[in-house]
């Protein structure tokens, strides 16, 4: 609402000049509330007879009390306000952490050769996916090998991998035996 409107809502509100209106606005910065309470309190409008004040919900009787709302909403996991895009928003959150706090280990001969963090790895299997596959499986032929090391167990991942080097390492023996 422009500074215009709100000078013509409070005189037609209060009764009192365009000159009186447009200087208790300045007064409250701009607020139609606050000029209104500053206008009762300086006594130039009355305040209405029937009005009362409380910020007990048993006085409102039409309002439940917020915090039973509140409760009632989380227990059936509704929240107002909570919509798809929250959802998702929290979920990329908990997937950003993840791919932050976790890492790929590579090894060359028992020594570390890098330490990617899982965002680089995504990043780099969404660009080159077929490229990464490819030179993963050759490098398994060459003595490397993957740990992956963070916050969550990846003791399954670690054995599929160790799984893979040692099919490589089994591969490349029979391959040398025969030649």
């Amino acid at each position: 609402m422009e500074n215009f409107d709100k000078v013509e809502k409070l005189v037609q509100k209060t009764g009192i000049s365009y000159e009186e209106a447009r200087s208790v606005l300045e007064q409250s910065g701009g607020d139609l509330l606050d000029a209104m309470i500053l206008l009762e309190q300086s006594g130039r409008i009355k305040a209405p007879k029937n009005s009362s004040y409380s910020t007990e919900y048993e006085a409102q009787p039409r309002y439940e009390p917020v915090a039973q709302a509140l409760e009632a909403a989380s227990r059936s996991g509704r929240m107002q306000g909570e919509s798809g895009w929250s959802k998702l928003k929290a979920f990329g959150k908990k997937v950003w952490h993840f791919l932050c706090s976790n890492y790929l280990l590579i090894h060359r001969n028992g020594n570390l050769v890098a330490k990617l963090p899982f965002w680089g790895v995504a990043l780099i299997l969404m660009m080159t996916w077929y490229l990464s596959l490819v030179l993963v499986v050759v490098s398994l032929f060459f003595g490397f090998s993957y740990r992956c090391q963070g916050e969550k167990d990846m003791d399954k991942v670690n054995r599929v991998m160790e799984k893979a080097r040692k099919a490589a390492e089994n591969a490349k023996e029979a391959f040398e035996e025969e030649t």
